[in-house]
Parts: structure tokens; C-alpha cells; sequence
């Protein structure tokens, strides 16, 4: 599949370009001491002023569902339409940039991200996009005062059959970082 960039995008996000756009897909959540559940997952990442960052928004509702309708090979819109929304379990909002002034090592762009969420974390991110492949680990973590403990977290995801995996790591309330969500989402509105 071939991605246009979308109009306006500034030179520095071009490597970014293929995430712009909403996507909509389902997964299995499970950590210590948190029950193995279903969830659905939309995204939307996006640049409406066109300057070298992307915004984007990330909202995950558990569903009414358990954690066995959830088929792993399945596109993620096809789960999504199966599943129920039952309570909205986190939401994030923040902006990852291609790092200004530094130039690509390895066939890879340097990315930076902030991301902040109502439960009280605002996280900096490193990483790196290469292709249709991106890897972010968070690097600082601010809470506030009453915010469960939160230590460290990773982000991998990639385009695979026009799908997104995504898979979060989490080290949380005194655990190593471990599998903490993982599904599969396909962009709205595009095959």
C-alpha cells in the first residue's frame, strides 16, 4: 500500500506520514494483579497546522466481552464491530516529533514524544520510526501526588496487512517492565 502524505505536512514529519488518520482495533490487556480482559482501542493521529509534529489521541474502553472474543488474526475493525463498549479504561493525548537537527542513523529517524493522561502521568518519549515501524520508550515520568506508581514504558508498533500492531510495556506499581496491552487496529475509512 502506497501512503500519500498528506497535504501541508512539513519535510521533518514525512517519515511519520503513514500514521496520520484515525484507527480503530481491539486487544487482550493483562499485568500483575489485573485480570486478563478484552479491550477496544481507537487512535488518531493527526497535523493540522502542518508543522514537523503530529498530535495524537488514544482512547481504550474494556469490553463487555472477555479476553477469548478476541481473535488475534482478525483485522482490527472486524473485532472492534464485535466487541462491546463497556467502561473507558485510559486515555492519553500528546505530540512525537522526528528530533530537529538530527539526521537519520541507520536507515531510522530519531523521534521524540509527550504524552500526558488523566490518571495522573506525563511521560517524555525517545525512539526511533523506521518504514512502517516505530519503537518508544519513555524516558522521564512526572505524577502527580496521587497517581499510582508508574516506573517505565514501552511502545512497539508496525504495519502489518495494512493493520497496526501495538504492543505497550509497562513497569507499574513495583513490577518489571512486562506485556501490558497488545492488539491490532486498522485505519478508518482506507483498505
Amino acid at each position: 500500500m502506497v501512503f500519500e502524505i498528506p497535504e501541508g505536512l512539513a519535510p521533518e514529519a514525512y517519515p511519520m506520514a503513514w500514521l496520520v488518520g484515525s484507527w480503530r482495533g481491539a486487544g487482550i490487556l493483562e499485568y500483575e494483579d489485573v485480570e486478563a480482559a478484552a479491550y477496544l482501542h481507537e487512535v488518531t493521529v493527526g497535523n493540522d497546522d502542518g508543522g514537523p509534529y503530529l498530535a495524537l489521541s488514544s482512547r481504550t474502553w474494556l469490553a463487555s466481552e472477555g479476553p477469548g472474543a478476541v481473535d488475534r488474526e482478525e483485522r482490527g475493525d472486524v473485532a472492534y464491530s464485535r466487541l462491546t463498549k463497556d467502561r473507558l479504561w485510559s486515555s492519553l493525548t500528546g505530540y512525537v516529533r522526528a528530533a530537529p537537527g538530527v539526521d537519520r542513523r541507520e536507515g531510522a529517524t530519531i523521534l521524540e514524544a509527550v504524552t500526558a493522561n488523566p490518571s495522573g502521568h506525563c511521560m517524555t518519549w525517545g525512539g526511533v520510526i523506521k518504514g512502517p515501524q516505530v519503537q518508544m520508550t519513555a524516558d522521564a515520568i512526572a505524577s502527580t501526588p496521587t497517581a499510582a506508581a508508574f516506573e517505565g514504558a514501552r511502545i512497539m508498533a508496525g504495519l502489518v496487512a495494512s493493520d497496526l500492531f501495538v504492543a505497550y510495556d509497562i513497569a507499574a506499581f513495583g513490577h518489571e517492565l512486562r506485556s501490558y496491552m497488545a492488539g491490532r487496529l486498522t485505519r478508518v475509512g482506507r483498505e
